[in-house]
């Protein structure tokens, strides 16, 4: 990563973990403490890839005409009270058959049914779908999710990093659209796999990561030297100036966490390097490899890996075919290979996160930990954002109710309809807080405020 997009990530990076050393790492519980994986896939994520035949019959006895072959059906949905329905057949579902391959049936929930209309849809709602709130000129509208939670003491406990964040995306080494602190103030997702790796392990590995940690405290310490000069030189007007102490204080945090990473280095065996090279969708399992090793390891108690985010909405999956995504979505409607393809796809991603999940099962850690696969702009191509379709795996140490079962919620017309937001809340009551207005809704806006029920 160069200098400058390196210095881009430092001065963001520690945005939400300004609280001086002592006070934030002062809350240590043990192994007990909720963990988030959140995935987040862009422009595809159709709720009739998680749909399984019993979950099918069972809405169709709610609607006027089945739903058939048909990809989303939120306006034709009748029913005003959630199903929840039993389904040990995932593997009936086009994209989950890894989690009956993986052993995980019974820790997996599927839910259909939420919207999240003030996320706007389109292409790419950006930080929309993680904060239930409308980005607008790149601008975040509130705070995501993972970053509410990662800035929790009950979450964040003696962790050396708030969160650990990165992306399959095209043609650039950071993204800022995908993650947010606050409302204007965006969160990066590092998409260079191996910058990843380095930021992660670098602490812990030998060679190039090695080297990579001991000259990212150089480039820290050199930052430092210069916002130091800026300041001397500084004649602009105070907000201006407090800017610069901002940065100043993200780069002292992040050198306080080398210093931390360091005194970690008997207890964290590096895991293996990330390969140079890889197609989009082995990035992608490597990242969420990663992402899980970070959790395994306490190096952080939250994690995203997003895929097509932030705008990449036309990533091609170069290992299942040579049409970008966007291509394939506009296509799929007459091309039977394209639409197999988008399946194709989603199988290989739930793959990834079922691998990731079957990891943290074997550190016993997995009822610990709530992963959630979710897509970031809604239920089709040019989407409404009227249904978000869920896939939730683990979480039962934590009170999270799961095991094999679909949770299908009245549809977007419905008054009893229930909203992505209600999914953040509930997140936020895994960790013992009562995060009842969570996101940008309000009035008319929000159909109801508080957690899901059915998942308590």
């Amino acid at each position: 990563m160069k200098r400058r997009d390196f210095l881009r990530v430092a001065a963001g990076a520690t945005a939400a973990a300004a609280l001086p050393l002592g006070q934030r790492f002062a809350h240590a519980d043990g192994a007990d403490c909720p963990r988030y994986l959140f995935i987040v896939e862009g422009n595809g994520f159709e709720p009739a890839s998680v749909l399984t035949d019993t979950a099918r019959a069972a809405i169709d006895e709610t609607m006027g005409s089945p739903i058939g072959g048909d990809r989303w059906w939120y306006n034709r949905m009748r029913h005003d009270s959630p199903l929840e329905v039993a389904t040990p057949d995932f593997e009936t579902a086009h994209a989950l058959g890894p989690l009956r391959d993986e052993g995980l049936v019974d820790q997996a929930t599927v839910l259909l049914g939420l919207s999240s209309r003030i996320v706007g849809g389109g292409h790419s709602g950006y930080h929309g779908s993680l904060a239930s709130a409308r980005t607008i000129g790149g601008q975040p509208g509130g705070p995501t999710i993972d970053a509410h939670l990662a800035a929790l003491d009950s979450v964040r406990q003696d962790t050396p990093f708030e969160a650990f964040r990165v992306g399959v995306g095209g043609g650039r080494p950071i993204d800022f659209g995908t993650c947010a602190y606050a409302a204007r103030d965006t969160a990066p997702l590092i998409l260079d796999a191996g910058a990843a790796y380095e930021f992660a392990y670098g602490a812990f590995a030998e060679g190039a990561a090695g080297r990579a940690f001991d000259r990212r405290e150089r480039m820290l310490r050199l930052a430092a030297e210069d916002l130091a000069a800026a300041e001397r030189r500084f004649t602009g007007d105070m907000s201006e100036r407090a800017k610069l102490g901002s940065y100043g204080r993200s780069i002292e945090s992040l050198l306080e966490t080398q210093e931390i990473l360091r005194g970690m280095r008997s207890s964290v065996v590096a895991p293996p390097a990330i390969a140079g090279g890889l197609a989009p969708l082995a990035r992608f399992h490597a990242l969420v490899d990663l992402a899980v090793s970070t959790l395994i390891d306490d190096l952080t108690h939250v994690a995203v890996v997003g895929s097509g985010t932030g705008g990449s909405f036309s990533l091609t999956y170069s290992s299942i075919s040579g049409t970008g995504r966007h291509d394939m979505q506009h296509t799929s409607g007459g091309d039977p290979a394209m639409l197999q393809a988008i399946r194709d796809v989603n199988r290989a991603q739930v793959a990834a996160i079922a691998a990731g999940a079957r990891r943290l099962a074997d550190a016993g850690l997995l009822d610990r930990t709530v992963i959630v696969w979710v897509g970031d702009n809604g239920e089709q191509h040019h989407s409404t954002a009227s249904e978000f379709p869920i896939l939730l795996l683990g979480g039962s140490g934590v009170g999270l109710r799961s095991g094999g079962r679909t949770v299908v919620y009245p549809g977007v017309n419905s008054s009893e309809n229930r909203q992505l937001s209600n999914l953040w809340n509930t997140m936020g009551y895994l960790a013992g807080e009562s995060l009842d207005t969570f996101g940008g809704e309000e009035g008319d806006l929000r159909k109801a405020a508080g957690p899901l029920a059915e998942l308590m």
